[in-house]
């Protein structure tokens, strides 16, 4: 029997629900020596780990964190990067029963303490300062703790919840949002994941994002529940993420549009270093039409995903490359759920205006909450939103336009800063571009542009070029050019930061 065949029995014919532990006892007994986890170093040099030997650390740390009182309901925060342990860890807090916190490893020590605060977890694991108050290890003291413990997995129990995500959004506010959900999947969701994203059981996949951010937590997590050896790089630099794709000959990735616009602009790209992918999926931001046309002469269309997705887990939808050439700029219908498109009064709009976007699950609604902000207003159906807006076509694909806080009212004219941040980055001498509305008395808010360019280039020749896509009134009215626009690990721009920073400046 192949170990494909032997993978979907896993799952009998009911598409049971299976939790992380039997998963990867299930895997670890299939493939015990085969590679579960591919780490590269910041040094560049490589280190596996098989299944068997993430089973056994795994259930090592569980026994410690059971012996320890952490069980259902109890907390343990792992602010780490993407390293082998970081994956051990979540496995043993889900054996354990608790819930996983993941953290980025380089979160303020104002915001890890607002965030202790807010979820008083049981421990705390991180290489970096220890935050007062509060039982911590680093990842070598937790392996220590744990040698002598058993090898064998713990009596099988539902972590429930399973997981909070700190989410900071663009707008650097930490909100918690907890997922009362047990951890595991089934295999009718793995194949419901398989739809949304491309991936598929037992493949080569890099992890091209930090394990504290939701959408790769969920691609890394369903990566390993399906066998697939995942490929752990320390940075996630455009270079070196082709590199790895090559060498490693990659089948599977999820990236996010930044990540994409900066390897289309490495000198010495070509699109055969990614010939080896059969699907990658992006999420994490807009993906503007040009770049998503640019891709789809990289990526075959029915190789090319797009997902539409937030930490709330309000709703979601998806797009294949060939589905949408036939609805441009699309991302995708809901599966399962319903979408509906609102004024500020909160009365539905007809398709193809542009409102806030409300989604529901219709019955199968997830229980999700954020712990330390007031929740989401939710209508007699389910109805929730978190912002966005965008608009519906006839036949139901939902199209994006923007967040309301990224929109700029300037004279009077609404402004989506994403539209005039696509017109900015289609110009050849810019590598990256965002825009925000600055304090204005004349205007209320007047359109900056902060902008990263390689090569020597003027506001008037940006105006120009802007102006053959842009009316006068969405055209920036000062930029600001920088080297690097600052982005935090999940690759999104904090606007608050960089209005803050602008007007300190003067601008």
């Amino acid at each position: 029997m192949s170990t494909t065949e032997h993978f979907n029995l896993f799952n009998p014919a009911d598409d049971g629900f299976f939790t992380p532990g039997k998963q990867l006892e299930n895997i670890a007994r299939v493939k015990p020596d085969e590679p579960a986890l591919i780490y590269i170093s910041p040094e560049g040099k490589e280190s596996v780990t098989t299944w068997r030997q993430l089973e056994q650390l795994s259930n090592r740390i569980a026994w410690y964190l059971l012996e320890k009182g952490i069980k259902s309901g109890k907390s343990v925060i792992a602010a780490l990067p993407n390293i082998p342990t970081h994956i051990a860890l979540a496995f043993g807090i889900w054996k354990a029963g608790g819930c996983y916190v993941p953290v980025s490893s380089r979160v303020p020590q104002r915001n890890m303490a607002e965030i202790c605060h807010c979820v008083d977890p049981s421990l705390v694991v991180t290489n970096r300062k220890k935050p007062e108050g509060y039982e911590s290890l680093s990842t070598s003291e937790l392996r220590a703790l744990c040698e002598g413990y058993p090898d064998t997995l713990p009596p099988d129990i539902l972590a429930i919840p399973n997981l909070s995500n700190c989410s900071g959004g663009t707008t650097g506010k930490t909100k918690v949002i907890q997922q009362n959900t047990p951890a595991g999947e089934s295999g009718a969701g793995l194949h419901r994941w398989f739809r949304y994203s491309g991936m598929a059981y037992e493949q080569r996949q890099l992890l091209a994002g930090p394990l504290f951010h939701g959408a790769p937590h969920t691609a890394a997590f369903n990566g390993l529940y399906s066998g697939n050896t995942l490929v752990m790089p320390s940075s996630f630099d455009a270079a070196d993420i082709v590199r790895l794709i090559k060498k490693y000959q990659i089948e599977y990735v999820q990236m996010v549009p930044t990540l994409m616009q900066r390897i289309i602009r490495l000198p010495d790209f070509r699109k055969e270093d990614l010939a080896s992918l059969k699907a990658m999926s992006h999420t994490g931001g807009i993906c503007s039409r040009d770049l998503k046309l640019q891709w789809l002469e990289i990526i075959p269309p029915e190789r090319l995903y797009e997902i539409y997705s937030m930490t709330e887990c309000i709703g979601m939808t998806y797009i294949r490359g060939d589905d949408w050439l036939k609805h441009e700029g699309s991302v995708g219908k809901m599966e399962g759920g319903y979408i509906s498109i609102r004024d500020e009064d909160g009365h539905e709009l007809p398709n193809g205006e542009i409102g806030e976007i409300y989604m529901s699950w219709g019955d199968w609604d997830l229980d999700v909450h954020y712990k330390n902000v007031p929740e989401l207003e939710s209508d007699s159906r389910g109805f929730k939103s978190v912002g966005d807006m965008g608009w519906l076509d006839e036949e139901g694909y939902l199209y994006f336009a923007d967040r309301r806080s990224d929109m700029i009212v300037t004279g009077g004219e609404n402004v989506f800063a994403a539209e005039v941040e696509a017109v900015l980055k289609k110009h050849k001498k810019v590598a990256d571009a965002v825009v925000v509305g600055l304090p204005d008395k004349e205007w209320g808010h007047r359109i900056h542009a902060i902008v990263e360019s390689p090569e020597a280039v003027t506001g008037k020749e940006l105006i120009k070029f802007a102006l053959d896509y842009l009316p006068p009134y969405k055209i920036p009215k000062s930029f600001e050019f920088v080297d690097a626009i600052p982005r935090n690990e999940s690759g999104k721009v904090v606007r608050s930061k960089l209005i803050e920073e602008s007007l300190e400046k003067g601008y």
